[in-house]
């Protein structure tokens, strides 16, 4: 392998620290500092960039400390970007990586800082849901960055201690498959999905997912979890918020940038399980209305029965394409858009700026990149960003979530 001496600089996306070598091409550098001097081992050549490893820090950063886990660095689990760098400075670098984007894609100059999701906190124990790769013998890993390769582990101190307390690595596990546990704030015990690939009468692979068992002890089918006084059912493979924190903190943050009214008329995309739905439709009362729309058929069911008694408040089972928000946006205030990392689709973007109603509008994004882009379709429609907000609710990684309030 190649080993370069190299000066790190600013953040990238990725999880990396851009750095130059001698001939001016771009390295990405993992496991560095900006300002740092490392010597670091190529792991993918392009012939304008390149992918590297710290292997070994030669001139160390002030915000470098010892990785807390001992299957973090270089050639072992990939999902830590920040293992090695104080919280402090892991939400400037987020904050950075996101005014870039905020820059460069939406036009925008601003100075976001990255808020904590709990004061006083680590960073680890914070994740109610860790998904394992099982390797050939049955056992537990985690995957290498950007590889299939998996590396054993015994537990990932991310995850809530009620999750460390299953000892799943005790367990022979079908080969090839990943392992999903999840264990919400709640009464009950965990789910653990067994994720296998099967092959469709077509020749496609597709996922299958199974509920099993751990140590003969019967698992919960599904969660109950509370956010406040409410109370909410998730069924295993429903998106919820990953860190404990963020269901109750972000819910806070969609309701305070709504500003609704008793009677508002709220339109929620990518609802999930009916996490903003419900609080939504309890702000606005029952002279209101609120439609989510959620394509997950499991989602849905989840949020028609989360939304039980709230009778002004429905679900529709569709994407979120421009011909449904065309036929169920007419007369809504105010929508709320939580979408995929991929963000928003461009016939969709459009119906909702064409919706003439809409005069308030908060979108939950992880991903600063689709969100710059996103932001700046509305800022050339006629919308101005009111307010933006960012949360370190992925501790140890380079990601983030985004609560931004636009109105016109």
């Amino acid at each position: 392998m190649t080993t370069l001496e190299l000066v790190l600089g600013s953040p990238a996306a990725g999880g990396g620290i851009a750095a130059r070598d001698e001939g001016g091409r771009v390295i990405f550098v993992r496991h560095g500092l900006p300002g740092e001097r490392v010597r670091a081992t190529l792991t993918e050549e392009h012939p304008r960039w390149a992918r590297a490893d710290a292997i070994e820090i030669l001139e160390a950063s002030a915000d470098r400390v010892e990785a807390p886990c001992p299957f973090a660095g270089p050639s072992r689990c990939g999902g830590c970007d920040y293992q090695h760098v104080s919280l402090p400075a892991q939400r400037r670098l987020k904050a950075e990586l996101l005014n870039q984007q905020l820059a460069r894609v939406a036009g925008l100059e601003l100075a976001v800082e990255v808020e904590p999701a709990e004061l006083e906190a680590d960073g680890l124990g914070t994740r109610t849901r860790v998904r394992y790769g099982v390797d050939e013998s049955g056992q537990l890993g985690m995957r290498v960055h950007r590889s299939h390769e998996l590396v054993a582990v015994d537990s990932c101190p991310l995850g809530v201690s009620r999750l460390s307390e299953l000892e799943l690595s005790s367990t022979s596990w079908p080969a090839g498959a990943d392992v999903e546990a999840v264990r919400l704030d709640g009464p009950g015990g965990p789910t653990v999905s067994v994720i296998e690939q099967r092959v469709s009468r077509s020749g496609r692979l597709r996922n299958g997912t199974t509920t099993s068992l751990v140590d003969g002890g019967a698992l919960v089918e599904i969660q109950r979890t509370r956010v406040g006084d409410e109370r909410f059912v998730v069924s295993p493979g429903v998106f919820w918020q990953i860190h404990r924190a963020a269901p109750t903190l972000l819910g806070a943050a969609v309701l305070d940038g709504l500003a609704l009214r008793s009677g508002d008329k709220v339109l929620d995309l990518f609802c999930g399980a009916g996490l903003f739905t419900k609080l939504v439709a309890r702000a606005v009362g029952p002279e209101g209305t609120v439609i989510g729309i959620e394509s997950s058929g499991a989602a849905v069911s989840d949020a028609e029965a989360n939304l039980e008694g709230l009778d002004w408040a429905t679900i529709r089972q569709a994407r979120v394409i421009s011909r449904e928000i065309h036929a169920l946006a007419e007369g809504c205030s105010h929508a709320v858009i939580d979408p995929p990392r991929q963000g928003i689709d461009e016939g969709a973007r459009t119906a909702i700026i064409e919706t003439e109603s809409l005069r308030r509008l908060v979108s939950v994004s992880c991903d600063p990149a689709t969100f710059s882009r996103d932001l700046r379709s509305f800022l050339d429609r006629g919308w101005s960003l009111a307010s933006l907000r960012a949360f370190d609710l992925f501790e140890m990684t380079e990601h983030l979530e985004i609560v931004a309030v636009l109105e016109r």
